[in-house]
Formats: structure tokens, C-alpha cells, sequence
């Protein structure tokens, strides 16, 4: 497993980090991003690009969102654009595991049905 990026912004009030980790490993032929920490404005983007790296590589991409504590709407556009960025080249795109956080957002969403696992 290898670390692709980590971004770091401490809040207004200073009283806590706001970073995101992301790790990838690559199993037969997916792609598999384990992502640890915040998903916000300052992160979306590693999480963008280390996507679209995987799937530009040719690999369905799954991520474990087991890790996420923290993520708005910032996030909700980055796993959207993801999803669509493999629809567009024919790749399976799947969340295979959520945080609870996760799960509310994406339920406040509509969204907890999309992506799943084949």
C-alpha cells in the first residue's frame, strides 16, 4: 500500500486538524483507495486526482470510506465526479466502505444507494 496524498488546514477556531490521508492498493485489477480523514474543500481534489489516476491506469477504483470523519458538500461533488469520470470510460466506480458519517451524508443525499459493490 502506498500513501498518494495527505492534505492538512487547521479550522477557524484551531482546535483541531483537517486532514485527509490516501492510501491505494492495487488488486486485480481495481484499484482500491483507503481514505482516512476529512473530505472538505482543501482535500477534494487529492481524492479527484488520485481517482482519476486509477481509473486513467485502466482500473475500476473502489474506496474504503471506513476512515472519513468529516465531509460536506465539497466531498459529495468529488465522489460525483468520480462516478461519472468512470462512467465515461466504462469503469466500475463502487464505496465498498462507509463511516457512519458517511452514511448520513450520503443518506441526507439520496445518495446511500449509489455505488455499490458489484
Amino acid at each position: 500500500m502506498r500513501v498518494l496524498a495527505s492534505a492538512s488546514v487547521r479550522d477557524v477556531e484551531g482546535m483541531r486538524d483537517m486532514e485527509l490521508t490516501i492510501s491505494r492498493r492495487d488488486e486485480s485489477g481495481t484499484a482500491l483507495l483507503t481514505l482516512v480523514g476529512s473530505i472538505d474543500l482543501i482535500s477534494r481534489q487529492d481524492l479527484i486526482t488520485a481517482g482519476k489516476d486509477a481509473l486513467g491506469e485502466g482500473d475500476a477504483l473502489s474506496l474504503d470510506m471506513l476512515g472519513v470523519d468529516f465531509m460536506d458538500s465539497m466531498g459529495i461533488g468529488a465522489l460525483i465526479e468520480l462516478a461519472r469520470h468512470a462512467e465515461g470510460l466504462g469503469q466500475p466506480f463502487a464505496i465498498t466502505e462507509k463511516s457512519p458519517r458517511v452514511r448520513r451524508v450520503l443518506q441526507a443525499t439520496g445518495l446511500d444507494d449509489a455505488w455499490q459493490p458489484a
